[in-house]
């Protein structure tokens, strides 16, 4: 797997760079990653590189529909943005559901701070 440069997003980029990034890592070439999700490769490099010289919402756009659904074990499909809330929220011992995501999404590999493992 190609390793992606995400540091000029700073310590937290959005979900659609994170999807951007893994379809890159996945398919080994920015012009495999394009052509996977029907873009420009220009734009898939400038989207990496932080330096997209127009308004990123239709790359979003674009980004997240190709990744729209996620399955999550714990609450079943789920957008890519619901995934990155809920990866974000703090743990809650007393609750039930915040528990079992917190173990899902430390081993989910979606998440960019994952400690391993399959879903």
């Amino acid at each position: 797997m190609k390793q992606v440069d995400l540091s000029a997003w700073g310590d937290n980029p959005p979900e659609f760079i994170r999807v951007l990034a893994g379809v890159v890592a996945q398919e080994g070439s920015n012009a495999a990653a394009a052509a996977r999700l029907k873009i420009n490769r220009a734009s898939v490099s400038t989207l990496l590189a932080n330096k997209y010289p127009a308004n990123t919402d239709r790359m979003e756009k674009a980004i997240m529909a190709w990744a729209a659904l996620v399955e999550c074990p714990v609450l079943g499909a789920i957008t890519g943005d619901q995934c990155q809330t809920e990866r974000q929220k703090p743990f809650v011992g007393s609750n039930p559901t915040r528990i079992r995501l917190y173990r899902a999404c430390r081993s989910c590999p979606r998440n960019p701070e994952s400690q391993g493992g399959d879903r």
